[in-house]
């Protein structure tokens, strides 16, 4: 079964679920990095402060005689007095940094498995963006090595969950050539690691192109680490391109320097007369408080707010993941430097089709105009697109979009933007029935408006909006009122199936599976033999057994390229209605769910 299962999208974000020894952490999530030589922040403290997990060297644990021997004893757990998850690094960093380590890619591997770590990784080669190919590629060489070396112990090191990290600096091919060569091994989770130098020169849009070189290759079924992030104020730009997970100790390492973190940049100490933030530490102490007292005290304090504000923008991330605003949090704060701003047109603009792939068909929220680059947004280029399967009819004019059909006015996202300027007051009204065929044309083609013969839309008494849907009086669906998209019932879907071409709207599950769907069990991966390629997360589908009959109706958390790359455990699509009655000791279960 699957460590990493995925509960909701946004961007090409995912909110997940690691399993792991000691506890299942929600992603995203920061690991903040805790070094035993340098504690300037207990684990405790961490933990108190909203930790999850923390990440510590195993390389320092290992060459440190004593804590070597405490952690072999005691577990790495009992060491750091830590009841959460452990994450170990390998050394690497200190490789990149000094050149070498004085231990071996499988000792170190073994020792993190006896010490107890939760989460693992192998000796790869970091690489900053400034080294020449020929280096690099011996970098690569080096990490596929290491790779395969941790593959053919794999069958000792259960209970560790491991990393694999490809490399390969800004050469493309060899970064994608390492990403091929890791994903064909059995990691349970991958690292995209971050290009020294040019991260600490804010070059953000360098990173960018690296880390989609990197993630493309990666099976989408597998959380994604992004090594050595640790500034809020670039968490949600970073998880919006996929990372799952991010470690650092940019808490500690701006704290020494009397650097205070916001979600939105750094401050001096020196230059604060009132703390913007309502952390324990910020609530207790004002600036004065810190500055006259003990400075070893004062950056202790400061680290301790670092992580407070650290873990409370990872919970703003996944809080925009869930609620659909992922993308008007990433324009807010990379409006907070110039560099990430340019990093945000780089992945709108150069990447466009990898966000397309991974980006939710509907969402819950709004869609608000943020600036120039908002016409980029994945969601605005497939809808311009879509727009492409209208011919004729009574069209308005909507901002990001142009032309639009008039029955898509309350339709997500053409009715749910928010842009300056713009008065809807005026503007051409839908009929229902156009609103009805416009919907259906959106979302499955323009086959699907013959799909009913003599349809009648029911309207909202209280909101005078579309709702119910009948087919020569038979209930064939609703227009929902969040997105103003089209939800079949089983029997608008059996009309839908008859106009559609195979495989257009459809998920087809192996005949294994189609009793259990047929009652209203969620299609798992592993049962999905064949779907429309053209699915996206959030998509409402029809369910069919391999001979197209319909088992279920349904709304999808994946994208069909997604399916075969995740493992089992994963539900795919979650069903709505469904042909069959569960099986349930009360025998007076409807036969469709609502």
């Amino acid at each position: 079964m699957a460590h990493f299962t995925v509960r909701a999208r946004d961007a090409a974000a995912r909110l997940g679920r690691l399993s792991t020894g000691h506890g299942t952490l929600d992603t995203p999530l920061l690991y903040p990095v805790y070094n035993p030589n340098q504690p300037l922040v207990s684990p405790r403290e961490m933990r108190e402060a909203g930790a999850q997990a923390i990440m510590t060297n195993s390389y320092i644990l290992y060459k440190s005689g004593h804590l070597r021997e405490a952690a072999l004893e005691r577990g790495v757990h009992g060491l750091l007095d830590f009841d959460g998850v452990v994450a170990t690094d390998s050394g690497a960093y200190q490789l990149y940094r000094y050149g070498k380590i004085d231990v071996s890619n499988l000792d170190v591997i073994r020792f993190q498995h006896a010490i107890g770590a939760d989460v693992g990784s192998i000796v790869d080669v970091p690489m900053s963006d400034r080294i020449g190919r020929e280096e690099a590629e011996r970098g690569v060489a080096k990490t596929i090595e290491a790779a395969r070396e941790w593959a053919s112990i794999r069958d000792e090191l259960e209970g560790t969950l491991w990393i694999g990290t490809p490399q390969g600096s800004v050469y493309q091919d060899l970064a994608e050539r390492a990403a091929r060569e890791l994903a064909s091994l059995p990691f349970d989770y991958y690292g995209v690691g971050s290009l020294k130098i040019a991260l600490e020169e804010y070059r953000y849009s360098t990173q960018v192109d690296h880390f989609i070189a990197v993630r493309r290759r990666l099976p989408a079924g597998k959380p994604v680490h992004f090594w050595g992030v640790g500034h809020p104020s670039t968490f949600a730009l970073f998880a919006a391109m996929g990372a799952d997970s991010f470690d650092s100790a940019a808490y500690a390492l701006f704290a020494r320097d009397l650097r205070y973190m916001t979600p939105e940049g750094t401050l001096t100490l020196g230059e604060i007369e009132e703390f913007p933030c309502s952390c324990p530490i910020c609530s207790k102490y004002d600036p004065k408080d810190l500055k006259n007292m003990p400075r070893e005290e004062a950056v202790r304090l400061i680290a301790l707010h670092n992580l407070y504000v650290s873990f409370s923008e990872m919970r703003r991330v996944r809080e925009a993941i869930r609620g659909g605003w992922l993308w008007e949090l990433v324009q807010e704060r990379v409006r907070s430097h110039p560099r990430l701003l340019e990093a945000l047109y780089r992945l709108l603009s150069g990447h466009s089709d990898y966000l397309e792939e991974r980006e939710p068909f509907t969402k819950r929220t709004g869609l608000f105009y943020s600036g120039i680059e908002t016409a980029m947004r994945p969601e605005v280029v497939r809808a311009r697109r879509l727009l492409n399967r209208f011919d004729g009819g009574r069209k308005i004019r909507i901002p990001l979009f142009g032309e639009v059909p008039v029955g898509l006015r309350y339709t997500y996202p053409f009715g749910h933007i928010s842009a300056p300027s713009w008065d809807e007051r005026g503007i051409l009204d839908p009929d229902p029935t156009e609103i009805l065929t416009s919907v259906l044309t959106y979302q499955f083609g323009s086959e699907a408006k013959l799909a009913f013969s003599d349809p009648r839309v029911e309207t909202s008494k209280s909101t005078g909006m579309p709702r119910n849907v009948y087919d020569g009086g038979v209930r064939v669906g609703m227009i929902r009122p969040g997105d103003g998209l089209f939800v079949p019932s089983i029997e608008g879907a059996k009309r839908l199936l008859r106009v559609l071409p195979r495989p257009r709207g459809r998920v087809v599950v192996a005949e294994e599976a189609a009793d259990m769907v047929s009652r209203g069990t969620s299609v798992f991966t592993q049962f999905v033999e064949d779907a429309d390629p053209s699915i996206r997360p959030y998509t409402e589908v029809m369910i069919v057994d391999p001979g197209d009959r319909l088992l279920a109706t349904g709304k999808t958390i994946l994208s069909a390229f997604e399916v075969p790359e995740f493992p089992p455990g994963q539900v795919f699509v979650r069903v709505r209605h469904h042909i069959l009655p569960r099986r349930s000791k009360n025998r007076g279960d409807s036969p469709e769910k609502s």
